[in-house]
């Protein structure tokens, strides 16, 4: 059972381009998307349409370059990365993640963590 009472802040593909994001502007290309340890804002995360995941758009803090990151669901079946619930992370906060290839050559979020408390609007 799930304690954590924080709503989750995941969005539907269609609600994020309702509430004004574009998607689309983010890349997801392997050849583009760096890997190694950076820090990026986390601007919004979607659901992810065909499979159990959620993708992460963010902008690069160094290079301002956006991309998304793609997080699946683990096999204890939960969407926690080193007990972070990404599911449950609020956008515009800035995040410590390190990206690292997996064995079909495609960018992973292997790490991530909080840097700040979300800007509160």
């Amino acid at each position: 059972m799930n304690t954590n009472h924080t709503p989750r802040t995941v969005l539907t593909y269609q609600a994020a381009l309702t509430a004004g994001h574009q998607p689309r502007e983010y890349s997801y290309d392997k050849d583009i998307i760096p890997t190694g340890e950076y820090h990026v804002l986390l601007d919004f995360m979607t659901w992810a349409m065909k499979l159990p995941a959620v993708d992460l758009y963010c902008t690069i803090r160094q290079t301002r370059q956006r991309i998304r990151l793609t997080f699946f669901f683990d096999k204890e079946r939960s969407y926690l990365l080193h007990g972070t619930d990404v599911t449950r992370l609020p956008f515009g906060i800035l995040l410590a993640v390190q990206v690292e290839y997996n064995t079909n050559s495609n960018p992973t979020l292997n790490k991530i963590s909080r840097l700040q408390a979300a800007a509160k609007t």
